[in-house]
């Protein structure tokens, strides 16, 4: 369990983000962990409408996960995760049917109002601890958009808002274990970020800890009865791109595509561990499986997913020597690239250098290495293009 100190914590929240912006991954998973937290007053038939709901949600149904959400929502009893759960999935649906731009724009029209539900429930039930913690996931759902649109005071404001509420949540009902996830990412990321953000673990009254924040992840997955989904797709993320931990990522992606098996994104991880592990043909079966899939996704998520495609053949010819399909497969990736996060991305950079550097195009290695490492993403890929700017790669 975490406590936190409560003096002059706005000052030190601005002293956190010096550079007027908080990270985008602690935003994205505050904002997002409320979809999987479950209160334990919902009723047989919430409960069930629920737990269909991220059923379709993880297969990336996300019209029938916002049709159950929406049905919870206008059920009785009011059910705290309602709102926000409702309001996230159509922002979802929107993104993968409209683009990111229409989805962040209609999610920007409709976030007031569902705040303005979590503030009338908490005057009613002041020290609800649910109440609470999804009024300030909602508030970090908020900062994620403002963080999209550079509006940094925004960013500022609403971040508060989320880690205060998010804080008060874990005060009232501190046996709730949902809040392992937001508090694990939270250590995790303060203990791979620069000094100015470990003061985020003293206003938290948290360890900053990367280990520690691994480990409270490890133990929503492994005991949570909802949100060991989500920790289990986070550890999958995070045991690849910043660890370069490819059994564990490989342990909790095969988990996930066992459970959802028509979401390529957990083919794709385990796809990208198993070439890092050498094991080729598994590798294979993973892109043949991801091809299956497709003909079935929506045609805005089928071009990230040809992304992903490219990046695992392209990674994959770069580890067997097929070094023109390697050019051919990453560059596809690059020069195609328009996804939100910029994790694969840095990536892709970072093998391509390498394939410049085998082929013996320096001047070209040089230029991918210092846009990967210019990403400041905080990645493997960030480190080992610091490194390879000093020395050329070799395989």
């Amino acid at each position: 369990m975490v406590t936190f100190r409560e003096d002059n914590e706005i000052n030190c929240y601005i002293a956190m983000t010096g550079e007027h912006k908080i990270e985008t991954l602690l935003i994205v998973y505050f904002s997002l962990v409320s979809l999987f937290s479950i209160p334990g007053n919902a009723n047989e038939w919430q409960e069930q409408k629920i737990q269909q709901a991220l059923f379709e949600m993880y297969n990336l149904n996300n019209v029938a996960a916002h049709q159950h959400f929406k049905e919870v929502l206008n059920s009785q009893p009011f059910h705290p995760l309602a709102p926000m759960a409702e309001l996230a999935t159509d922002w979802l649906k929107n993104q993968e049917e409209l683009g990111y731009q229409e989805g962040n724009r209609i999610l920007a029209s409709r976030i007031d109002s569902v705040l303005a539900i979590y503030h009338d429930k908490l005057k009613a039930n002041p020290q609800n601890g649910e109440l609470e913690f999804y009024y300030g996931c909602t508030y970090g759902l908020k900062a994620r958009l403002s963080l999209g649109e550079k509006d940094y005071l925004g960013v500022l404001i609403n971040g508060y808002n989320a880690v205060r509420y998010i804080k008060a949540a874990e005060r009232h009902q501190p046996d709730f274990i949902e809040l392992q996830i937001p508090f694990g990412v939270f250590n995790y990321y303060v203990g791979i970020s620069r000094g100015y953000m470990q003061i985020a673990s003293w206003i938290m009254n948290t360890s900053g800890s990367k280990e520690e924040g691994l480990a409270q992840m490890r133990y929503a997955a492994h005991n949570a009865r909802y949100s060991c989904y989500e920790a289990r797709s986070i550890l999958a993320m995070v045991t690849l791109y910043f660890e370069s931990d490819y059994e564990s990522t490989l342990y909790y992606a095969e988990m996930m595509a066992s459970d959802f098996p028509n979401n390529p994104y957990y083919n794709y991880l385990a796809g990208e561990a198993l070439i890092q592990m050498g094991r080729y043909a598994e590798a294979e079966k993973q892109i043949k499986r991801i091809k299956q899939l497709l003909p079935k996704l929506k045609p805005k998520t089928q071009k990230e997913y040809w992304s992903k495609l490219h990046q695992l053949q392209g990674s994959l010819a770069l580890k067997k020597g097929d070094l023109a399909t390697a050019e051919k497969e990453l560059r596809a990736v690059i020069d195609n690239y328009d996804q939100e996060m910029d994790v694969q991305l840095g990536f892709a950079l970072l093998r391509l250098g390498n394939v410049y550097d085998l082929t013996g195009r320096r001047e070209l290695a040089v230029q991918c290495y210092q846009r990967a490492y210019g990403l400041k993403n905080r990645s493997q890929a960030c480190q080992l293009a610091k490194l390879y700017l000093k020395t050329p790669y070799t395989q």
